[in-house]
């Protein structure tokens, strides 16, 4: 416990920006006595160091025993967090909560009217933001000063009370059942990517409707939930022109309410990520840059007020969006290229961004280096993703970067290295329960064919074209295309020309 404190101290005081640690030496001066400065250097000891060091830290303070020390510890973390606070006292949701406090103290006091004043001013913030569980929170203390004191307050106030306090919790319900909804489908995405058959998809269906709620309040949490469920529930399914629909949706709402976007920026770009994602896998090139606009022009007016969390999110969002511009542009060469300063970028966020995301990256990275012929690049990021421990997240990225990896292989004419690699990922799909027809395919063409002469293989690569558009036919086996345009390379083999520009030719015949 000890050991994790002190690299949670560590951790956040290297995270902290230059006001952020002036803020808080002010607010250390101004609130202990000159004896317990010692924070101020305990601050400054660990500030300086790269890496958690605890024999340099005592040896910084060697009167202090390290239980002492360890006081000293909690206690800097504790003031920190006070500091920080101090600078967000805009921040709607602490300014309700400091309403909250300073009511307590009035109600202690026995200051019941000016109590309920402080809890009129929470709550009217509250409601403007859209905050219900701290304004039921509000209401519940309403309830209790009305009862035990005599305020002397209107006489329909009771009733007032107990009917805000009951549709207060009504909406509770209905949000709750959205949120649980949302979270059961995002928990089954990473584990299991989109459907895979019609079993699967039959499946998923029916948790989904065993969960829905029977009625909706239709207030703004609920809806926004509602949206959510509906965008995941779609883009499992692989019906993206729905998911589309409900994504604008979700956007539409916020876009009706500025004081929204202002204080919830963060959910109105995962809405716009989710409309550019259902855009990216429809293929619609135009309304995916229409889009793509959108989501850099409100990031670039708004990123001078998001905090940490806010910039993480953003960063997640705009960069997938950058990564998704090129590939779905068909601009491989340029993607690849940009690709190397993403990486710098991702740098600031490390140790930030979840597993999930990172691999994500990685197999966009390794599309975008395949896209545009540098093979090997391709197979450095496929085997990041290839080796990591946690194989069961995101399931279909590990299946196909397998795939992306046998076949930038085959291209860098590892022939020694085919027939493992087939083996490998043969295993790999059976374990998971993943092998399909195009897989099937894929295995047989490239063992029949890893020893013979390339220049000879046209006719081969035409009859697995033919084979392969057949079989992608099943709405389930066209999954892969979501992930590896297959049928693009076997025509850069066919035509003889770079994949990319088999892609640029047809993204340009379809926008005309």
């Amino acid at each position: 416990m000890v050991k994790q404190l002190s690299y949670q101290l560590f951790e956040l005081i290297k995270r902290l920006t230059k006001a952020e640690k002036r803020n808080f030496k002010l607010y250390v001066r101004r609130n202990t006595t000159d004896k317990e400065l010692v924070s101020i250097k305990l601050f400054d000891v660990i500030d300086k160091q790269k890496h958690w060091n605890d024999e340099k830290i005592q040896q910084a303070f060697p009167l202090l025993k390290a239980n002492t020390l360890s006081n000293h510890k909690s206690r800097l973390y504790e003031q920190i967090l006070v500091s920080l606070k101090l600078l967000q006292s805009d921040d709607p949701g602490i300014r309700i909560k400091d309403h909250i406090s300073y009511a307590e103290l009035l109600q202690r006091k026995g200051f019941y009217l000016q109590s309920l004043a402080q809890l009129s001013k929470a709550k009217l913030i509250a409601t403007t933001f859209k905050m219900d569980i701290l304004r039921l929170e509000i209401v519940e203390f309403e309830k209790k000063i009305e009862s035990r004191y005599v305020t002397r307050s209107h006489s329909q106030r009771a009733k007032e009370l107990t009917d805000e306090s009951s549709l207060l919790r009504s909406k509770f319900y209905f949000e709750g059942a959205w949120s649980d909804l949302s979270l059961k489908l995002y928990d089954y995405y990473l584990k299991f990517g989109h459907s895979k058959s019609e079993g699967q998809q039959k499946k998923l269906s029916a948790m989904f409707k065993e969960s829905l709620p029977t009625l909706s309040d239709a207030g703004f949490e609920d809806t926004i939930y509602k949206y959510q469920c509906y965008v995941w529930f779609y883009y499992i399914s692989q019906d993206f022109s729905r998911c589309y629909g409900y994504a604008q949706k979700w956007c539409q709402v916020y876009e009706k309410n500025e004081v929204l976007i202002e204080s919830e920026p963060e959910m109105y770009i995962r809405g716009l990520h989710n409309v550019l994602s259902a855009l990216f896998y429809c293929d619609d090139v135009n309304r995916f840059i229409e889009n793509h606009k959108k989501l850099k022009a409100f990031t670039t007016k708004h990123q001078h007020r998001f905090n940490e969390n806010q910039l993480i999110q953003s960063f997640i969002y705009t960069e997938t969006a950058n990564l998704n511009s090129y590939i779905v542009e068909g601009r491989f060469t340029e993607g690849a290229r940009y690709s190397d300063e993403f990486l710098e970028k991702m740098k600031q966020f490390e140790g930030r961004l979840d597993i999930h995301r990172i691999m994500v990256f990685h197999y966009k990275i390794a599309s975008l280096k395949f896209g545009s012929a540098d093979f090997s690049g391709a197979v450095k990021h496929l085997n990041i993703i290839i080796n990591h421990p946690n194989i069961s997240l995101k399931e279909d990225i590990q299946c196909f970067a397998r795939i992306l990896n046998l076949i930038s292989h085959y291209e860098l004419g590892n022939d020694d290295l085919i027939d493992f690699q087939i083996k490998s990922t043969y295993r790999f799909l059976l374990k998971l329960s993943d092998y399909h027809r195009v897989h099937s395919a894929i295995f047989n063409f490239l063992k029949n064919s890893v020893f013979m002469d390339r220049k000879m293989l046209i006719q081969d690569f035409k009859i697995l074209r033919e084979e392969l558009l057949d079989i992608l036919e099943d709405k389930y086996e066209r999954r892969s295309l979501l992930y590896l345009d297959l049928i693009s390379w076997l025509e850069s083999k066919i035509y003889s020309k770079p994949v990319e520009e088999i892609i640029q030719e047809k993204k340009l015949a379809k926008r005309r």
